[in-house]
């Protein structure tokens, strides 16, 4: 995932649900980091980070050009 690519979250983890994010919410992809860590600015304002490989799923809705 790239910085600016819209993304929505398929499923999530009960560590996502404590900061309100459930399976449906979007947001922009901020940065992923070394660990592959995709930091996202969801649309309801929380900015979490997306550990896809391990427990979350989150699909690429809209790249940014």
């Amino acid at each position: 995932m790239n910085r600016g690519d819209r993304v929505e979250l398929l499923a999530a983890s009960d560590d996502d649900a404590r900061f309100g994010l459930a399976a449906g919410d979007c947001g922009t992809v901020e940065f992923t980091d070394s660990l592959g860590t995709v930091h996202v600015r969801w649309d309801g304002g929380q900015r979490v980070g997306i550990i896809a490989a391990e427990r979350d799923l989150i699909r690429c809705i809209q790249s940014a050009c």
